[in-house]
């Protein structure tokens, strides 16, 4: 047995100055695995059959991929040379060598060549020093084990290689495979043309077991060119088995991370509009934008023609303006189709956290989001926004100002009745909203005491329009401007707390000159101005105490419970809002939270009048790692005089109480959720309630159940509700899965979402098969059905649109869907 070591400056048994590293074959293959996007099938390659050989069975009868390729034991000649090994040399060992010391060297019998940890091996390998041509024959293995630099593994076989001059070299019988993405392929010919440009014939590509090789991309030729970062396949066909299922005349495709012009992987489906092929070729116009552009055949539209430019400036922001146009849609009275969104972001950099933002938002019709977004994946909104703005903020403000409208489609209401100009939203031309918090005092002023002064403000500005032009109402459009400035100085104990606050608040609003003429009233008339102070105190204690609650919990579980009770006084006192318009404010529902805030009104078009006593006590329980196991509470608001302030002059509280709310999260077991939350009237009759209960018997299953039932409550507006909510997720083996969520409204006897579906996955693909039967905001009497079928190659798809939907609609789905990929 002899080694060989060989560079310009070392010698062993003999000096040899190569022009290049004798590694051809490791370094072709890792650039074959660029055509991964894309990539006949030497199904008989003495080549393939002995790469098939690297490909071990896994111990585990679970495993969805029954083996996995694994790399030669590596013989380590450098290791045994010690510190007498050199950086960037090559080492060689065979049975037998022969050298000429002029320009003929010939290894054979198990040659091992090794450079950088990466090694080929051969029966035979013949060399030219000064020129650097080489040919290794017979069984040619070339093995570049994954490392944490380069993070690829690659396994390779071939049964001739040839080393030319001039950095060329050409193989023949060439099989591959990355032990890192779990792929292999086959090239009946390799040609490295140059440093840079390699040539592969009759290509094959998987990401199948070699045993079990479900599908297979088949390449007349593949051109690979690293100055360039491009690939570009000729004649490419998708075969499931030996089935061809899709072709493709052309496709020039990335090999690395730079952005070059071609054609994406294409996709199809099929849905309401039959079947669909999207086609998108991108273009690098410019290293700050670019343009993607898919034509789309459907088999019952005419075609359509999508656009999406992407732009990124140096002091300007970043934007993406997509638009679609479909011409005479023969399904939709020859009309033309259309749709646009504009996005841009922009961030000053001059002044920090300064963010500038504008959204736009088109469709030609109310049908056009249904009918080209077949699973119902948008919502399908009734008012698509467009606005314009900037926001800031700092330590001690927060801001926003923008401008903003809506494109209102037509649309219904839930009983069926079609949405008037009066239920649009309004458009806010423009609006300021500003929330701060002054500074320690302390810093001004000599004496630490101020600084448990908190002095907080509130801003909201608008001007509001909406124009009524079918009569559904009186056009009442105009100005509002709100401010509340508070001051509170919080005194914070170990056991408790106390924090008495007064408050300053001012409403304004003004007509416009439309709504004044409309409604016949003069300028002063259509003016208004309230002020109203407030003065609230908050009180709390803590009590805490060792170990678990009523002795639910094994000891162990150890931690501490607590026990906080509240008290909360509000006084504001009442100014007359009858004739102030109202234009985005609603009425709270009853609720935990809201009982201990300081007013019911979302918004700021009325100054709420309470005179008020809130009593409420929380308890939770965390165990000795952290875990809050139980978190609940309790609360009532007394009322000491009965509000009269109310939207439209209505929606107000009567009585002494306005009922008692609770809200409880608890996580009684370790893969058991417990959600709750609710309300008694003030004759402590329910009111509201939601719950959800959520069980996860292991990582790559879910269940949840929940109901949410309502009373119909006049004094916050609330309409009733009887509802279900469902969803399960559950695996029937280490393939198939089953997915399922649904929505029903029982008060109507309707269902508002159900969906079901089968998901596969195995070692080569993964394919969903689902059907969803729901309702959307622009025809909530209406149901829409779809069903859908996609199937994901594994190394070339990416998540589909089911996955998408469910992540949406299933808490909890995102954890398990992700376990489920990598459970088996």
């Amino acid at each position: 047995m002899r080694r060989f070591c060989f560079n310009d400056f070392a010698m062993t048994h003999a000096i040899f100055q190569p022009t290049k590293p004798l590694t051809l074959g490791i370094r072709l293959a890792f650039f074959g695995m660029g055509l991964l996007p894309i990539v006949s099938f030497g199904a008989d390659s003495q080549s393939l059959r002995q790469l098939a050989e690297h490909y071990h069975t896994k111990p585990s009868t679970d495993a969805r991929c029954h083996g996995e390729w694994v790399s030669p034991k590596s013989t380590t000649l450098t290791q045994s040379l010690g510190d007498n090994g050199i950086a960037n040399s090559f080492y060689a060992q065979a049975d037998y060598g022969y050298y000429d010391n002029q320009d003929y060297a010939e290894l054979s019998g198990n040659v091992i060549i090794e450079q950088n940890g990466q090694q080929v091996s051969a029966d035979k390998v013949v060399y030219h020093p000064s020129t650097g041509q080489a040919l290794a024959e017979g069984n040619v293995l070339f093995n570049n084990p994954s490392d944490d630099k380069t993070g690829a593994g690659i396994i390779g076989v071939a049964q001739k290689m040839y080393y030319g001059d001039n950095q060329t070299a050409h193989a023949e019988d060439v099989a591959f495979a990355s032990t890192t993405i779990k792929a292999h392929g086959h090239a009946q010919q390799l040609q490295q043309l140059s440093d840079s440009h390699y040539q592969m014939n009759d290509v094959m590509f998987s990401t199948c077991p070699p045993n079990e090789r479900k599908w297979h991309i088949d390449a007349d030729s593949i051109d690979l060119n690293t100055d360039t970062g491009r690939g570009i396949a000729k004649n490419s066909t998708l075969k499931i088995g030996n089935t061809p299922i899709f072709y493709l005349p052309y496709f020039n495709f990335p090999i690395d991370d730079r952005r070059s012009s071609g054609f994406l992987l294409p996709n199809a489906g099929i849905g309401s509009n039959g079947l669909e092929i999207h086609t998108p070729y991108y273009m690098n116009l410019a290293p700050h934008y670019d343009l993607t552009l898919t034509p789309t055949i459907f088999s019952s539209k005419n075609p359509m023609l999508t656009g999406e430019f992407r732009y990124l400036t140096k002091n300007y922001g970043t934007g993406t303006l997509t638009g679609s146009y479909l011409p005479s849609d023969r399904k939709y009275g020859n009309e033309d189709r259309k749709r646009v969104s504009y996005r841009h972001l922009w961030s000053s950099q001059k002044i920090p956290r300064l963010k500038g933002y504008a959204n736009y938002h088109y469709v030609s019709d109310k049908d056009y989001l249904s009918d080209f977004d077949t699973l119902g994946l948008e919502n399908n909104p009734l008012n698509l926004p467009r606005n314009l703005g900037f926001h800031y903020y700092n330590d001690y403000l927060t801001a926003d100002f923008r401008a903003e409208t809506f494109q209102t489609l037509d649309g219904t209401n839930n009983d069926g009745t079609p949405i008037t100009d009066k239920d649009k939203p309004y458009s806010r031309l423009p609006q300021l909203a500003v929330s701060y918090t002054l500074p320690k005092l302390s810093r001004f002023y000599d004496s630490t005491r101020l600084d448990n002064l908190h002095i907080q403000g509130t801003h909201h500005s608008a001007y509001f329009k909406k124009s009524i032009k079918d009569g559904s109402d009186t056009e009442k459009s105009g100005v509002r401007m709100y401010n509340q400035i508070s001051a509170s100085y919080p005194l914070e104990k170990s056991w408790g707390y106390i924090t008495p606050k007064l408050s300053l608040n001012h409403l304004y609003a003004s007509y416009d000159e439309d709504s004044l003429s409309a409604r016949g009233l003069t300028e002063s008339e259509g003016t208004y101005s309230v002020f109203a102070p407030s003065v609230g105190i908050d009180a709390g204690l803590f009590f805490e105490k060792q170990g678990s609650p009523f002795g639910l919990y094994d000891d162990s579980l150890g931690g501490y419970q607590l026990i906080m009770p509240r008290l909360k006084y509000t006084y504001t006192p009442h100014k007359d809002q009858t004739k102030i318009p109202n234009f985005d404010t609603a009425i709270s529902a009853v609720s935990y939270e809201q009982l201990l805030s300081d007013s019911w009104f979302l918004g700021y078009d009325r100054i709420q009048d309470l005179h008020a006593i809130t009593p409420a006590i929380g308890y939770r329980y965390v165990d000795k790692n952290g875990l809050t196991r139980f978190d609940g509470g309790l609360a009532e608001q007394i009322l000491l005089q009965d509000t009269k302030v109310g939207i439209d002059n209505s929606q107000v509280f009567t009585g002494k109480s306005t009922g008692m709310a609770w809200k409880l999260s608890a996580q009684p077991q370790e893969r058991l959720w417990v959600d709750t939350a609710g309300a008694f009237t003030s004759d402590y009759d329910l009111n509201s309630v939601i719950a959800q209960i959520r069980y996860q018997p292991n990582e790559h299953s879910l269940f949840n159940v929940g109901v949410i039932e309502r009373k119909e409550h006049k004094a916050t507006g609330q309409l009733p509700l009887s509802a279900y909510t469902a969803s399960a997720i559950f695996p029937i083996n280490n393939r198939w899965r089953l997915l399922s969520q649904a929505q029903y409204d029982h008060k109507n006897s309707r269902l508002l979402d159900a969906l079901v579906g089968v998901n596969y996955e195995d070692c080569c693909y993964g394919v969903s098969i689902y059907a969803r039967r729901y309702r959307n905001d622009l025809d909530p009497t209406n149901t829409h059905n779809a069903i859908m079928a996609e199937i994901r190659l594994n190394g070339i798809s990416t998540k589909g649109k089911l996955n998408s939907l469910m992540s949406d609609k299933v808490l909890g789905y995102d954890h398990a869907h992700n376990a489920w990929q990598h459970a088996y």
